[in-house]
């Protein structure tokens, strides 16, 4: 109730109040367009009525944004005014901190339109200084200007401001004959032979300049008229030449390999083109991998680009151009000349789009590559690709790299993840990178929940644990990335509650990285992270990330305390960073929460150290020995900080309100015997009403700071749930120790659970009285035996022949699987040695383990992740013939895994790698258990593989499923008659 009531007090925030109302009579013959376009061989177009855009600016987000200026400007403050504008309602209001110059030009992007005499704009004004003048900004596609490299830009103006202080109408239009002389000073410019044609106006213009000073602007009630979309257009000039067939000397398009179609006129070529990056310097941009949402609104959420999986079309491309967006796309087969003047959008052509850069396909992506760098001209993009190997072959052919961080299921720490990037980044001979995060849950453990969810009757969860992907995401920014991708493959636009709380979280982590960008580019990052130990205990708690970018450095901190899509912030601890002696005397600034508070460091014997009280799970600290430094961090962070805030309340809100419910059906259903946090969660809801009171007031700062805490709380609370689940399923198996205590698998370190990796505990409290039944013994018995507390096991026997590799005397090779139905797997066998052997000694249980070893065969270690990845097994097929759950369970130990992303990676056919456990440091034996949601007639392999180099030992895999009934009479086969 409270946040319904919230979003109607903040109704500005819901869709933009614009609207475009086009004539249903658009195209007039088809017939008698081509009759004409071949007699005057010029481009004629169909008879329209008008197309209509009115906005009347009174909507979050702000539509004008500033543009090109020659006066330094910068914008300060940017809204809408509480005061009626022209039309008696709200209006959009900017200020502009301009210098000396003749031009600040505010934009308003809309789709490419014709410039014609009939295409008018009016706007009203309101401001304190004459000339302020409206126009279009009309653009060249041909013509790429040489600083740029984007299409030449002309401006033509209409009306200026006259009178002070008051609301008045601006206007263009007629704007024909100025175009015609624009394209003479062009030709000037460029020579005579520079392509001006098909022209398009993609935005109307304020010239905002009035003087040295603050400026600030009221805008209201905006109207296009007779906007002509310039798609039609083209379309019909590509039918018409096609149908023609024009000699090769009088066309300016010839045939080319693949299909292509080569523009011989054009002011670029391809070397200025193809040797460019793909990310913009100067910045961090920010892409989300898209699913069909539309453009503005993803831009609304922080978003500069998105990342398509086809080659794009006019639709998207005009939907880029009036949103502002840039477009990463694979290019297309054949090049269409039709979509050549809307390809400004497109940023960067994808390499392996549909097909991973891996080492077995190098050779046709670097073919690819070549007939890339191949295209006509005009399509000549920077190549960007995301390699998962032979990185050094791949950065040779693309313009830049995406390095996607690991999967969040493997829980690497922060200090691993950045050895591994700062690795890759080594052999990319650090070119210009892109961190690709996955921005949902666990996508197959997501379609498992579902599964499970429609199974047992409980709804569809509706939160995204995203505070894994934020202390990712600042990981990442500890590296200096150039942009930073979000994965999804789910629509962001769907309108359920879980895409809602998706689309909130990746506006707030935007909204972070946006404030700290310019701190970010071009900044000098450390190569390793510094760990943070707390005093009491010694246990690291926090990684610290170092940026130097001129007097300032930035430390960013994220806490150690993750697991999965989960992570808590300091657990309620106070940190101390001690710093350097370069850093003493220094000014540090705290920016947490979109401020700049000023930090006191203590100085005694042991040094200078800083206290962060309360830590949020990404800190940000600012240091630096200049005192005007203190005033811009707070002005970028302001910027951002009313939306910042409004997103992480509500998170917050929506993660507390489902602990609560979590909670209630856990003690209720008696799946933990632990009671609720009744107390946490209770001053988490407190300090939400604050939070809420100090948005509406308008104070977004103190706002994030209560906001920030209440998520804490929450967060914790989630922590302590999934203990107690993860306990739940080990309730009454067979302990199994580890040095002084229990091992970390007890703890649930080493447990696969799709809900529980989803973050649907609902799911998992209806499903845990199943998954906590025990199992009568690690060892294959009889489904007649009792377990430990006198009940028959609901778990059927084991199905898997041969996952005890029980022989006598060692047998070597691959005969130790073949004899038992398995199947061993090698790769890289130039630089691994890759060995299977059957033991005897050191078997958890038996006579015989499995011993799986790689030794590099060069003095280089071996590489993490996927690229290490040099061995592998699979067991024999168990057939499931009834729908229901499987459990997996295999006994492991590992040795010898000293680099990042190292280890044992035990997974199945069902999950897949992407649901798969990773066990490394393990030298006592270690339970895994994989819980499966499959159907009828299922197929069931037990997978593992062994990434990087050193070893694992095998024993006692198994595989049961779940009995739905009791006792099951035994199933006979009926005995048929000779």
């Amino acid at each position: 109730m409270t946040l319904s009531k919230h979003l109607a007090d903040f109704a500005e925030m819901a869709v933009p109040g614009r609207k475009t109302v086009q004539s249903s009579q658009r195209r007039c013959s088809a017939a008698s367009l081509r009759t004409l376009v071949a007699a005057v061989s010029v481009f004629i177009f169909s008879t329209s009525a008008p197309g209509q855009l009115i906005d009347p600016l009174d909507a979050y987000p702000p539509r004008w944004s500033l543009d090109e200026n020659d006066c330094d400007a910068r914008v300060s403050e940017h809204g809408h005014a509480s005061d009626a504008g022209a039309d008696g309602g709200r209006c959009e209001t900017i200020t502009i901190l301009t210098g000396l110059g003749t031009k600040a030009v505010l934009v308003y992007p809309i789709e490419p339109v014709r410039p014609i005499d009939a295409l008018a704009a009016s706007i009203s004004v309101k401001g304190l200084a004459k000339g302020v003048r409206i126009g279009f900004r009309v653009r060249f596609p041909y013509l790429l200007d040489p600083q740029t490299k984007r299409p030449e830009a002309l401006l033509i103006y209409g009306s200026s401001y006259e009178r002070i202080g008051e609301f008045q109408r601006l206007g263009v239009s007629d704007i024909d004959g100025d175009l015609k002389l624009k394209r003479v000073t062009l030709r000037q410019k460029y020579g005579i032979r520079a392509d001006v044609s098909s022209p398009y106006v993609d935005a109307v213009v304020i010239n905002a300049y009035g003087g040295a000073g603050n400026h600030t602007l009221r805008l209201d009630a905006l109207q296009i008229d007779a906007m002509v979309p310039l798609v039609d257009e083209l379309a019909l000039a590509s039918r018409v030449a096609a149908e023609n067939q024009p000699d090769a000397g009088s066309s300016i398009l010839e045939s080319g390999g693949h299909g292509a179609r080569r523009q011989t006129l054009t002011p670029t070529s391809k070397d200025s083109v193809g040797s460019m990056p793909a990310f913009p310097s100067g910045r961090v941009t920010r892409i989300l991998q898209h699913n069909s949402e539309p453009l503005a609104w993803v831009r609304s959420l922080g978003f500069d680009a998105v990342w398509l999986s086809e080659p794009p079309d006019s639709s998207i491309l005009t939907e880029a151009i009036a949103a502002r967006m840039q477009i990463y796309a694979p290019a297309p087969s054949s090049p269409d000349p039709s979509l050549a003047p809307l390809l400004e959008p497109v940023a960067g052509w994808i390499v392996g789009g549909s097909r991973a850069l891996d080492s077995e396909h190098v050779d046709e992506h670097a073919e690819t590559a070549a007939w890339l760098r191949d295209l006509p001209a005009r399509w000549q993009r920077p190549l960007v690709g995301s390699p998962v190997e032979s990185f050094r072959q791949y950065a040779a052919m693309l313009d830049s790299v995406v390095l996607d961080a690991p999967p969040r299921i493997r829980n690497l720490s922060s200090v691993a993840t950045k050895s591994l990037r700062q690795e890759q980044l080594t052999r990319c001979s650090n070119r210009s990178m892109a961190v690709g995060v996955f921005g949902m849950a666990n996508h197959a453990a997501s379609l498992q929940d579902d599964a499970i969810a429609a199974r047992i009757g409980t709804p569809e969860r509706d939160a995204f644990q995203w505070h894994g992907m934020w202390r990712q995401i600042a990981d990442a920014i500890g590296d200096r990335p150039d942009a930073i991708l979000i994965r999804s493959s789910e629509s962001l636009s769907s309108g359920t509650p879980r895409q809602q709380s998706r689309a909130m979280s990746f506006s707030f982590v935007n909204r972070f990285v946006a404030a700290l960008e310019p701190w970010i580019s071009g900044a000098e990052a450390s190569r390793t992270g510094e760990l943070i130990h707390d005093a009491r205990t010694g246990q690291p708690i926090y990684v610290a990330h170092r940026l130097v970018s001129g007097p300032t450095t930035l430390l960013v901190m994220t806490t150690a305390l993750g697991r999965g899509d989960a992570a808590m912030a300091g657990d309620g601890k106070t940190i101390e960073i001690h710093l350097p002696p370069a850093d003493e005397g220094k000014l540090i600034w705290r920016l947490t929460d979109f401020s700049a508070e000023r930090l006191t460091p203590v100085t005694d014997t042991n040094g200078t150290r800083l206290s962060i009280v309360s830590p949020d799970v990404v800190e940000v600290i600012a240091i630096s020995d200049e005192v005007a430094e203190a005033g811009r961090i707070a002005s970028s962070a302001k910027r951002f900080a009313r939306q910042a805030a409004l997103d992480r309340w509500q998170l917050a809100a929506e993660a507390i309100r489902q602990s609560e419910r979590n909670w209630s059906s856990a003690v209720a259903s008696r799946v933990t015997d632990r009671s609720a946090p009744t107390d946490l969660l209770q001053v988490a809801a407190t300090s939400l009403e604050s939070a809420e009171r100090l948005v509406r007031s308008g104070q977004p700062e103190s706002s994030l700071r209560m906001s920030r805490r209440a998520d804490a709380w929450g967060a914790k609370s989630n922590w302590m749930l999934y203990n107690a689940l993860v306990d739940g399923i080990h309730a009454g198996a067979p302990a199994v120790t580890s040095g002084d205590g229990p091992s970390e698998a007890r703890a649930g370190r080493h447990i696969s659970s799709p809900p529980l990796i989803a973050g649907d505990y609902e799911t998992q409290i209806a499903w845990s009285p199943l998954l906590k039944t025990p199992v009568n013994d690690l060892a294959t018995v009889a489904p007649s035996v009792v377990n430990q507390r006198g009940t028959r096991s609901r778990w059927s026997r084991n199905y898997l022949a041969g996952g005890d590799f029980e022989r006598s005397g060692a047998v070597s090779g691959d005969d130790v699987l073949t004899r038992e139905g398995w199947t061993l797997g090698r790769r890289h066998a130039g630089w691994a040695e890759v060995e299977a052997t059957q033991i005897e000694r050191g078997a958890f249980s038996g006579k015989g383990a499995l011993r799986m070893r790689v030794t590099p065969r060069g003095s280089d270690p071996l590489p993490g992740g996927y690229e290490g990845t040099c061995s592998m097994i699979r067991s024999p097929a168990v057939r499931i013939q009834d729908s229901g759950v499987v459990r997996i369970d295999v006994m492991v130990r590992t040795l010898g895994f000293t680099n990042p992303h190292q280890g044992l990676l035990v997974y199945d056919s069902v999950g897949g790698q992407e649901m798969g456990v990773l066990v490394r440091d393990q030298p006592q034996w270690t339970p895994v258990t994989l819980f499966r949601q499959v159907g009828s007639d299922a197929v069931v392999h037990v997978m593992m593989e062994v990434i990087g180099g050193g070893e694992a030992i095998i024993d006692n895999t198994q595989v049961r499923t779940w009995e739905s009934v009791a006792n099951p009479a035994a199933n006979l086969r009926p005995i048929s008659e000779p």
